[in-house]
Order: C-alpha cells, then structure tokens, then sequence
C-alpha cells in the first residue's frame, strides 16, 4: 500500500514538473476549494458560543 502511494506521488510529482502549466490548471480549483471550505468553517465557527476563541487559538492569535 505503502508502495502504490509512493508511486503515485512520485507520477504526480513527475507530471507536475514536466507540465507545470497543466498541473497548475489542475490544482487551481482544488487550492481554491480548499480556501472556500476553511472560510466557510470559520464564518460558521465565528457564529458558535466562544468561536471567536476558538479561531484566535487555532489560528494563534493573540
């Protein structure tokens, strides 16, 4: 298992680096999904009892 994971990695790294511009495509959407969803949980978070705690500490603000 260990094996196909590091197989696929090193696929993906070799694609990516041979096709900067398609990789780049490619993950621009999930980069930008991953943002939308941690906003999404913030905002939400923010709205609780002590979210806005919550955030500083996870975000280690002070």
């Amino acid at each position: 298992m260990k094996n196909e994971r590091l197989e696929h990695v090193e696929k993906w790294a070799f694609h990516c680096k041979n096709n900067i511009k398609e990789c780049q495509k490619e993950l621009t959407p999930f980069i930008n999904a991953q943002i939308e969803n941690a906003n999404k949980f913030y905002k939400k978070l923010a709205k609780t009892k002590n979210g806005k705690e919550k955030i500083k500490k996870i975000k280690r603000i002070k």
